[in-house]
């Protein structure tokens, strides 16, 4: 029995196409959510006496779009840090949370600290920016887990937010990067797919 060359080709794309389609699965159905943040509210950072320890408390949201996402992202044992120039000023953690399939979600966070002393270099710089600029830029890196316990690896994610002036306002909401961590897709897939 002979088999013709139009059915070798239609054979080999079926087994292409069973092949190739966990990876189509996770490239376009199971789309991790974008996520942004927005400061909302902040206390202490605008100390009067240069030499003094500070006690900081920054209210936070985090907004996660599951738009593109065809099933519910969770996220659990979150832990967010507010830095400026390397220095922690406040650390807090996220509760646990769900974006649905196809819709979105905002979790509060707060982080707060009582004693942070910064070096006199990085309170001039701060005090520079907020003259110069108007405003201070943090940065926000949070770090979850996802999905259930069952050997998660960690999602990180760096966001950059300014404080408004010497009032310190809340910030616009800005995108956030997220850095997921390695997916069986990646040992074949080009880097661009897996962002």
């Amino acid at each position: 029995m002979k088999i013709a060359p139009s059915e070798i080709r239609t054979i080999l794309y079926a087994l292409l196409a069973v092949a190739l389609s966990p990876l189509v699965f996770y490239l376009w159905v199971n789309l991790p959510p974008k996520f942004s943040a927005r400061l909302t509210g902040i206390q202490g950072l605008d100390t009067a006496a240069p030499a003094a320890s500070l006690a900081t408390v920054f209210n936070i949201t985090l907004h996660a779009s599951n738009k593109r996402g065809r099933v519910a992202a969770c996220y659990r044992h979150g832990e967010a840090a507010v830095r400026y120039a390397g220095f922690t000023l406040a650390w807090g953690r996220t509760r646990t949370f769900c974006a649905g399939a196809g819709g979105s979600r905002d979790v509060p966070v707060v982080a707060w600290a009582d004693g942070v002393g910064l070096p006199m270099p990085v309170r001039a710089r701060m005090a520079a920016e907020r003259r110069a600029a108007g405003t201070v830029e943090l940065e926000v890196v949070v770090k979850f887990a996802e999905g259930d316990d069952s050997g998660a690896e960690p999602t990180w994610m760096w966001c950059k937010v300014a404080t408004g002036g010497g009032r310190a306002e809340p910030s616009d909401a800005t995108p956030c990067s997220v850095f997921r961590s390695r997916v069986w897709a990646s040992d074949f897939a080009p880097n661009w797919m897996l962002v």
